[in-house]
């Protein structure tokens, strides 16, 4: 089975499935129910790191495409989706790339900015998961670091595989570099600010969204 959070927002019954961060692959089993069950679109969203410095912390994008580090083109997301979401202020922006570790300097950004927009670690394996079914899925996401920022530590040391934060590791990275609490906690502010600027931004655009909206995608996804 999977664990979701069900609520009405508008005309829309959503289902919330929280993936963690820096996941490899969509896990099947919870795709096989998802998939079972009947949705009728997909959202991937959540936070990503800016990788063109046209791009402010807290700006919700909306890419065309979805692509991975040996394939910055990868997969095409829904357009009438991106149109909609476009309709209701987000960004819309030609690639999202998913990196396979931590994008976590400004250097690394500098360079990946020649074939992607922003960078985050889950989408592309969300979008190419459920487009084999022709089930209609669009990115949404804030920036939480622009791109001429370095993360303020090394997150591959204090994260599960999961992506949850392991506390003893971000203690001892702490004690270990004491100069970076001030930067870790303006990151911290940040994340929580593109964090509130996307769950406001949702809101917006599920009210907006119809039936027939969905549908009339995926009758083009399924063609």
């Amino acid at each position: 089975g999977a664990d979701v959070y069900e609520t009405q927002v508008g005309d829309c019954c959503v289902w919330v499935s929280l993936t963690g961060m820096g996941i490899k692959s969509f896990d099947f089993k919870s795709a096989t129910c998802l998939r079972s069950a009947g949705l009728d679109a997909i959202i991937s969203s959540g936070l990503c790191g800016g990788l063109n410095t046209r791009y402010r912390v807290g700006q919700i994008i909306v890419p065309k495409h979805v692509g991975t580090l040996s394939d910055a083109n990868g997969l095409t997301t829904a357009a009438p989706l991106a149109d909609l979401a476009e309709r209701q202020g987000a960004t819309v922006v030609n690639t999202l790339l998913t990196a396979d570790h931590i994008i976590d300097s400004e250097a690394e950004k500098t360079r990946l900015s020649r074939i992607a927009d922003a960078v985050d670690m889950e989408s592309f394996h969300i979008v190419h998961e459920f487009l084999l079914e022709a089930t209609p899925v669009t990115v949404i996401r804030a920036i939480s670091d622009a791109a001429n920022e370095t993360l303020p530590l090394d997150f591959s040391k204090v994260l599960t595989p999961a992506g949850q934060v392991k506390v003893a590791p971000l203690i001892k990275e702490l004690v270990s570099r004491p100069t970076r609490i001030p930067h870790l906690i303006q990151f911290a502010k940040q994340s929580r600010e593109a964090a509130k600027s996307l769950a406001n931004f949702l809101e917006v655009f599920l009210r907006a969204l119809t039936p027939e909206q969905i549908h009339n995608e995926a009758r083009t996804t399924a063609a």
